[in-house]
Order: C-alpha cells, then structure tokens, then sequence
C-alpha cells in the first residue's frame, strides 16, 4: 500500500487548519467526506422526503458491511445505535445478571455503569502508578465467581492499551466472557474482533473513526444472538417488518435486533464514509503515524522535563498522553485561548493525536506548554 501523504489527508479536516487540535480523546472534527454524507442525507429527505427509503435502507446495510470488515466481525454481528453508553447497557443487560463482573478501576463510566445498574456484582482492579495493569495482575484477580471482564481496549485517562489478544485468550481459557469498550481505539489501532475472542463489543463513531455524534456500533458474538435474550424490541427488530405485526415475536437472529427503530440514517452515512477514508489510509499506517507522533511529542516534553503519566512503550499505548502539570483545568483553558485543544484528565493536560496532527502541531503545545507552565514547577 502506497505511504499516505499526510499533508494532503489533513486538508481534509478543515478545523486541523484553524486549531492545534490535539483532542481526539474527547471529540475530533470530522473530515469533509464524511460531513458530505451526512448532509447528503439530509439534502435528500428535504427535497424527496422518504421517498429514497428502500435505497437508504440498502446503504445502511452496505456500511454495516463496512463496519464488519473494519473490525473483523461478519455482518450479522453488528448493530448500529446512538451512544457507546446505550451499546454497553445493552450488552450489561443480556450478560450481567449472573456472576461477578470483573472490571478496571480506571475505567470510563460508560463501562461500569451499566453493569452496576443491572445490579452485578463488581469488582474493581487496580492500575499500577504508571497506568499499567500486566495481564499476571489480571490472572490472579479472577475468582471461581467471575463470569464477565470488562475492559475498555484504550483507557481515556492513562492512555494504557489493552493486550486484547492475550486477555480474550485468558477469558476464552477461563470460560469467562469478554466485553469491550473500544472507543478510544477503533480508528487508531487494527482490531480483529474475532481473533481477540471477544463476546460483545461497543465503539462511539465520534471518536477516533471521527464520523460524528450520534452513531455507535455494536458488536454481538454470533453464538451470543438469540432472538429469546434480547433484552428490547421494536418493529425494525422483527424478521419481517414491514409485516407490522403486534401480536407476535419473531426477531431476527441477528444483532440488528438491537436497531428497535428508525435508523439515523446521517450518521450511520457518515460513518462508512469515515470509515471509507481509514481503509484507503490503511489501518497500519495510521497506528504507524500515531505512534511516531506520540514518539515525538514524548521526545519533546522529556527534553523540557516534563513528567509523563502514561505507558512509554508502544506495547502499552495508543494515542493518548497525559502531561503532568499543577492545575490541569487552568493550563487547559491557557492552551485553548492560544487555540491549542486537549482536556484535563487527572493529573494533568490529555494530548490525543490522530492522522489530521502534525509535528508542527506537537511543537506548538509543547513551546506554549513551557510558556505557561514551566517544566520544574510541572515535575
């Protein structure tokens, strides 16, 4: 595959020219293909109505596809909905009500909620200093009782990565279920959902597939799809919808069961469009981009002193880097008056870069970093 021309992929991302946009962890802007189809969409229903229904129906279908291949899942796997937090309530109500659940103390809410709003019973694994959490620690956390881990494959405020092959193999070893939160990933490191043994997936499509709020994916196992589990149901979740039957279940047997109601068509549009524009990128190149940026930006801040509270090695990272500083929240909103975006997240500024970034872009932050925050205070 030919090597990206970086230049000419952030000319696709029109606020990449306006902002020294560093925070894809929260939110990045989307590319111009992937807003041209969502506003297709709407241009389409404004001038036709539903007339394009049927041709709708069939797009979401081929973008399913797209979705599937992305993550190496077959198509009967997946289901769109609106929030990686409704995928995972989802996911807690067909597998929480049995069993301990086994989880991570750093992780995002999204991913623990739902279980305890099940009621579960969890239990929380810590992280070392660094943010790490060795596949050992795991291992021997696991008790007779544990029927369900659940991990996020990014973890938003440390930016450790998850070795998702080797703890779907422990789970898969252990008879233990395996649920992901891969939100911070999905995007910016390959996955094979499949390879990984995973039982049930979720990704926000506004993330690092940059396609937008409102759309977010669902992955189901395919011996995990049994039209008698569904926790929920609607007319679209009926083999024969246009049937409108009310007296009767008969639910596909497939995980678009989950898809109640009308679909977001804009969403779902822009996301194969995103995804459109990752898969020409190739996956390889962009994890390669990310950690040779995050490479440099690493390199940076060491040379200035900076403390960095996030793994160092690309085996336990993706695109996420917590600088440490004295007041996260002021340092934060000095960056943003420069028109430098990140976050605060714990002990410090959360960096995220993505395909759009450049080193110039690494430059600035850090030259404005030292200006505001001086390295010997930060340490």
């Amino acid at each position: 595959m030919t090597k990206p021309n970086w230049n000419t992929i952030r000319d696709l991302f029109p606020a990449a020219k306006e902002f020294v946009y560093l925070a894809t962890a929260g939110a990045p802007p989307i590319s111009i293909p992937a807003s041209r189809a969502g506003i297709r969409y709407y241009e389409e229903m404004a001038s036709q109505g539903d007339l394009p229904w049927d041709r709708w129906l069939a797009e979401v279908e081929t973008v399913r596809g797209k979705t599937a291949n992305f993550i190496g899942a077959n198509p009967e796997e997946i289901a769109f909905t609106f929030s990686a937090s409704h995928g995972m309530n989802l996911v807690a109500q067909m597998f929480g009500t049995k069993g301990e659940i086994l989880t991570l103390a750093d992780e995002f809410p999204s991913s623990t909620l739902p279980w305890l709003q099940q009621r579960s019973t969890m239990r929380f694994i810590e992280s070392d200093p660094a943010g790490l959490l060795p596949m050992r620690k795991i291992e021997r956390a696991i008790s007779p009782e544990t029927r369900v881990i659940v991990t996020s494959s990014v973890q938003y405020g440390t930016g450790f990565y998850q070795d998702l092959i080797a703890l779907g193999q422990l789970c898969h070893d252990r008879h233990i279920l395996l649920a992901v939160d891969a939100s911070q990933s999905i995007g910016a490191i390959p996955l094979n959902v499949h390879d990984a043994r995973i039982d049930a997936l979720v990704f926000s499509g506004y993330k690092w597939t940059m396609a937008g709020y409102g759309i977010a994916v669902i992955y189901l196992a395919k011996q995990h799809i049994q039209s008698d589990r569904f926790p929920i149901a609607g007319w679209l979740s009926s083999r024969q919808p246009e049937l409108l039957i009310n007296n009767e279940l008969d639910l596909k047997n497939t995980a678009a069961a989950f898809e109640v109601g009308c679909p977001n068509f804009a969403g779902i549009f822009s996301l194969g469009a995103a995804l459109d524009l990752l898969v020409k990128i190739g996956p390889s190149h962009i994890e390669a981009r990310i950690h040779e940026l995050t490479d440099y930006l690493h390199d940076a801040l060491h040379n200035r002193n900076f403390e960095i509270a996030s793994p160092s090695d690309r085996c336990d990272r993706a695109g996420i880097t917590i600088v440490v500083v004295q007041t996260p929240e002021e340092v934060v909103k000095a960056l943003t008056q420069r028109n430098i975006l990140t976050a605060a997240r714990g002990r410090g500024v959360r960096v995220s870069l993505h395909i759009f970034n450049t080193f110039e872009d690494v430059d600035r932050f850090v030259e404005a970093l030292e200006e505001i925050e001086k390295p010997e205070v930060a340490r």
